[in-house]
């Protein structure tokens, strides 16, 4: 292989290493829980009502004391306003806000969460999905991290709910890009957090302007992030998945869905018009192809480099999967993982050229 095969396992060696680097950085949220006062919880939900009652029951067993709990149903055309009313009905501390949908320049989910926080006067705001399920410690360990760094954003991603291939052999790419691309401390580049689990202090909040000031924004959680960055705040994701689950990645359908969703979307935040976001992607695509193919190829004609790529490759996909509870075994597939990866990319670049990408029925990218 010569040259290039020492340029490829040294960039798969240079990858793992940074990835191992990363996740030393992610602390883990604290065991114990902090009172800091009354919490708005925030949940943007459209046709969510085959998540919507496990995410309310969640939040209404918090162990924390006081707790106002909004459900912003946005112009949602299934049962989950009238499952939201049940619960708000058992609970005073829930409350339904209907939304009839975003006005022009708004993204929906911005937009719903912006409506959620009209009335809010909490020192805290806490924003999560309507596809997670918190366990009862969540919000006191999320304010016990607040606290022990400073921070005045805390963000965690769920961990699946069970196995699924779509952890295997998606979002090893995703963090690793993901990794590559921001800081899970906000100190360069753009600030790292995921939209299924953003805590932020309300005084940073309406300082940087809250989510009107991204209203467009499809790249919610690392804009949103970024902007309080920006404006003066600390920001921080951690690793919280012992406290909080998500459906939304249960099968391997979803989880293509949504990864491909989340890359079109991110390439508003660096890549104008479609042609842009489409050279963005198809790059990006066929570059993770090559990566996952030749190591392996070139291993088995008896390259020691190309098996030290596939080895490297392997380390990096085991310390994800270890970190978000799945099986490590399964990073042994780490370079049928980049090739998957590279393949749902390059769907999401035909899709952003012809700005077919919905979600939900609305358009990701705007």
């Amino acid at each position: 292989m010569g040259k290039w095969g020492v340029l490829g396992a040294t960039v798969a060696l240079a990858r793992a290493a940074v990835t191992f680097k990363v996740w030393q950085e992610v602390k883990r949220l604290p065991t114990t829980q902090v009172d800091a006062g009354p919490v708005t919880v925030v949940v943007p939900a459209r046709d969510e009502e085959r998540n919507i009652d496990r995410c309310l029951t969640g939040l209404r067993q918090q162990d924390y004391p006081d707790l106002r709990i909004v459900v912003v149903d946005d112009a949602s055309t299934d049962r989950t306003a009238e499952i939201v009313r049940r619960h708000a009905e058992e609970d005073p501390r829930v409350r339904l806000v209907s939304s009839s949908g975003p006005p022009s320049g708004w993204a929906g989910k911005v937009h719903a969460l912006h409506v959620g926080t009209a009335d809010a006067d909490t020192d805290w705001l806490l924003f999560v999905d309507a596809d997670t399920e918190a366990a009862p410690d969540l919000v006191g360990r999320l304010l016990a991290g607040a606290r022990q760094d400073e921070l005045d954003l805390v963000s965690t991603s769920g961990r699946g709910r069970k196995p699924g291939a779509g952890w295997w052999l998606l979002l090893p790419p995703v963090n690793q890009l993901l990794f590559e691309t921001t800081t899970v401390d906000g100190r360069r580049g753009m600030a790292l957090a995921v939209g299924h689990c953003i805590l932020v202090r309300r005084a940073m909040y309406e300082r940087a302007g809250g989510w009107a000031a991204i209203a467009g924004s499809r790249a919610d959680d690392v804009g949103f992030a970024t902007l309080i960055r920006d404006t003066g705040g600390r920001t921080r994701y951690v690793d919280g998945a012992d406290s909080l689950t998500t459906s939304g990645l249960d099968t391997f359908g979803e989880t293509w869905a949504s990864m491909r969703k989340s890359m079109v979307a991110g390439t508003s935040l660096y890549a104008k018009g479609p042609a842009g976001a489409f050279l963005s992607l198809g790059s990006t695509g066929l570059a993770h192809i090559a990566y996952g193919v030749v190591p392996v190829v070139t291993a088995l004609r008896g390259s020691k480099l190309g098996l030290l790529a596939w080895l490297a490759q392997t380390a990096a996909g085991w310390v994800f999967l270890r970190r978000a509870r799945q099986p490590q075994q399964a990073a042994v597939l780490a370079p049928l993982s980049y090739v998957t990866f590279g393949a749902m990319t390059l769907e999401a670049a035909w899709q952003a050229l012809h700005g077919t990408t919905k979600w939900k029925d609305r358009d990701v990218r705007g």
